[in-house]
């Protein structure tokens, strides 16, 4: 059953429609309203699925309520109802899912509802499979855990909006803070628009797909289900919590969970914190599980550790140290050496800068 109100400025008008929604079941009327502000506070403090709007009311037209209640609830769905057809090409602009002509009759009303009912009852069903999210290396948004073709948005702030809420790991984000991230720049009243828009654009997308309830409103407050997503940079985080405490095993996998800098294809300045936190903490992991393949005599496995940190910052003189000391051990000292000046080529190359006098002395002693 779905929950709907009524808005128009005229009560004739109001008490036809309590008539026509009172005789079909598949709907319970919940209010109706003369006054647009009333029924704007009312869709903002409670949950309703269909909104039933007059186009020409005074003081606030039907389609600017709709920006107003789609602001709200960007689930909401709107069906607008006049008595001039020549609002029709606005109200689609408003993303309306309906527009019906007074006077209202009830085949007319009846369909609308018929093509309400499929188009919610398929948002509605039942969605088992996860939405698979990396942000590890290049962000990609895909409906399998398998390569294949990344779900596209209608623009790129509809991306880097649910990437934003991802990246909250379901925590709930106020509708200002999400301005101030996305639209710092913006007008006020235009970003708050653009905000409306671009979480329309997300559902419709999504739902179209067969996922609903990804993005989740409570109130001003936004958020992403993450119950229904699978995310690299999620996991990767509840991984690392605890570094040393990890086994071998525990280590390997998440050291696999990094494909690469955080949204690095993506310039979000939100992110520039995280992607060095998460740099840092993949650092660690990997001298952790360096040492604990050395300990269980994997060589190989653990030279791999510490050649991947020298990938992310060749200033690491403490990953070259355990390198030329593990490498000691399999080739002969020529090897060694020539190992360590192609390290310090490397280094002069992208640096200008030599090693430590400290590292100098240890490849000496070698």
């Amino acid at each position: 059953m779905f929950q709907v109100i009524a808005v128009d400025d005229e009560q004739n008008a109001l008490n036809r429609f309590e008539r026509l929604i009172s005789q079909d079941s598949r709907l319970k009327l919940l209010s109706t309203f003369t006054k647009p502000t009333e029924a704007a506070e009312y869709v903002k403090n409670n949950q309703v699925d269909i909104a039933f709007l007059d186009i020409e009311m005074p003081g606030m037209t039907g389609l600017e309520l709709a920006e107003v209640l789609q602001d709200y609830n960007p689930y909401i769905e709107i069906v607008f109802v006049t008595a001039y057809n020549q609002y029709a090409l606005e109200a689609f602009r408003a993303h309306a899912t309906g527009y019906l002509l007074k006077p209202l009759s009830r085949e007319d009303f009846t369909a609308q509802i018929d093509i309400m009912e499929k188009k919610l009852s398929k948002e509605h069903k039942t969605q088992d499979d996860k939405l698979y999210v990396s942000c590890l290396g290049s962000f990609s948004i895909r409906k399998s855990m398998e390569e294949g073709d990344n779900i596209r948005f209608r623009t790129s702030k509809a991306e880097e909006l649910l990437a934003f809420l991802i990246h909250s790991e379901g925590r709930p984000r106020s509708k200002d803070m999400i301005l101030d991230n996305l639209w710092p720049d913006a007008d006020l009243d235009k970003a708050a628009n653009n905000f409306r828009v671009t979480c329309t654009y997300i559902r419709s997308t999504l739902a179209d797909l067969g996922y609903i309830d990804i993005l989740v409103r409570d109130h001003d407050d936004y958020s992403v289900n993450i119950l229904k997503i699978c995310c690299d940079y999620i996991d990767f985080r509840k991984k690392v919590n605890n570094i040393d405490a990890l086994s071998l095993e525990e280590a390997r996998a998440a050291v696999n969970l990094y494909k690469g800098p955080y949204l690095e294809n993506r310039f979000y300045d939100w992110a520039e914190d995280a992607r060095g936190w998460l740099e840092n903490r993949y650092v660690e992991l990997l001298y952790h599980t360096g040492k604990l393949n050395t300990e269980a005599g994997r060589t190989d496995a653990a030279i791999s550790c510490y050649e991947d940190i020298l990938k992310v910052d060749l200033y690491e003189e403490n990953a070259v140290k355990e390198l030329i000391k593990l490498k000691s051990t399999k080739l002969p000292p020529a090897a060694v050496r020539e190992y360590y000046d192609r390290y310090c080529n490397m280094l002069y190359e992208e640096y200008g800068s030599e090693p430590s006098k400290e590292l100098k002395e240890m490849v000496k002693n070698l």
